[in-house]
């Protein structure tokens, strides 16, 4: 019985692009026979392709070679690109939300061709920057809360559990015919098996912007205050003001969020983002660690997306915006 051969790449092969490379790269199955394809920067591609992946689970260490990686698309397109052979099932943007308008442009011709694109990114608001490059049709939105470490070129470490989940963030917006919603049904269905196969939980949800904006409640309530700070998730807490402040910027985001129609349930988001904080105590946040390395912040799609989001809606969102404008701030004098 001859295996489904599966096509997979990364756009932006950090942390996370590079950890689900790896869980899908080490899949053994008589049913699926997957490639993996690494877009990364050049030093990760060199140890990569020179001594294969280290992934490291739970202090167990496995080697990884059946990972191939580039530093650009024209040396992988140079090197084995032919349209019918060579273009992707799914391809993965994994890279940080501001690099994603250049990131499209540099990969094109290979979004062009792709089966279905995969934004598996933080933040709200990225598919629609997508859809304008991109068939919305075969836009799929991912959300996760796996953790991962890119410890140095060609290492990385799973540092936390968690799920993935994957939807169609278009697909009641769009007039398809029966077939292609079959086909889209398929697609999804494909990608959630083999997710699993590897190890990496995956659910499909019928309504992943709902996911997105649940997952970003607990990132609006934490990041900002915590890379302002320079505290620890737990240490944050500890602030009895801090605290007053990151449930009621959360607060003015679930009211944004219903003002916009988004079908939220009826979670207390406010004590989720707290036991997040709580249960993640001694880790510095995304955002904190992006300011102490000098980079850029994704605060234009987590607080910023509020800020914007409430400008077109006629409403005040003061703290979110505070912060929003702090972090921008900040982010200049890192220049």
């Amino acid at each position: 019985m001859s295996k489904t051969i599966i096509k997979i790449g990364f756009i932006g092969a950090g942390s996370i692009g590079t950890l689900f490379g790896g869980y899908l790269a080490s899949v053994k199955s008589e049913k699926y026979s997957i490639e993996v394809v690494l877009f990364c920067r050049e030093q990760h591609a060199k140890a990569i392709n020179n001594d294969g992946l280290n992934l490291t689970v739970d202090q167990k260490t496995k080697e990884i070679r059946n990972i191939k990686a580039f530093e650009s698309p024209d040396k992988y397109m140079g090197a084995t690109f032919q349209k019918s052979e060579n273009s992707f099932d799914y391809l993965f943007l994994t890279t940080k939300t501001y690099d994603i308008e250049g990131a499209i442009n540099q990969y094109k011709k290979l979004i062009d061709f792709c089966k279905w694109f995969v934004v598996l990114q933080n933040g709200i608001g990225n598919e629609d920057i997508v859809k304008e490059h991109c068939s919305p049709e075969k836009i799929i939105r991912a959300v996760t809360s796996v953790g991962a470490l890119l410890i140095q070129p060609g290492k990385i470490l799973h540092t936390g559990k968690g799920i993935t989940k994957i939807g169609f963030p278009f697909l009641y917006t769009l007039d398809l015919d029966s077939k292609r919603l079959d086909q889209v049904q398929i697609g999804l269905d494909y990608l959630t098996e083999i997710l699993n196969i590897s190890g990496l939980e995956t659910i499909s949800v019928n309504d992943i912007n709902r996911d997105c904006w649940e997952k970003v409640f607990v990132n609006i309530g934490i990041n900002a205050f915590g890379a302002l700070t320079r505290l620890k998730n737990g240490e944050l807490l500890q602030n009895s003001n801090l605290k007053h402040l990151m449930g009621h910027v959360v607060r003015e985001a679930i009211r944004v969020a219903k003002l916009k129609k988004v079908n939220l349930s009826d979670s207390d988001y406010i004590g989720i983002m707290y036991d997040v904080a709580e249960k993640t105590s001694e880790n510095k946040n995304s955002m904190l660690q992006d300011v102490l390395k000098g980079k850029n912040t994704e605060i234009d799609f987590i607080n910023g997306r509020i800020v914007k989001y409430a400008q077109e809606l006629g409403v005040d969102v003061p703290i979110n915006e505070t912060l929003t404008y702090l972090i921008k701030g900040l982010e200049r004098s890192l220049d």
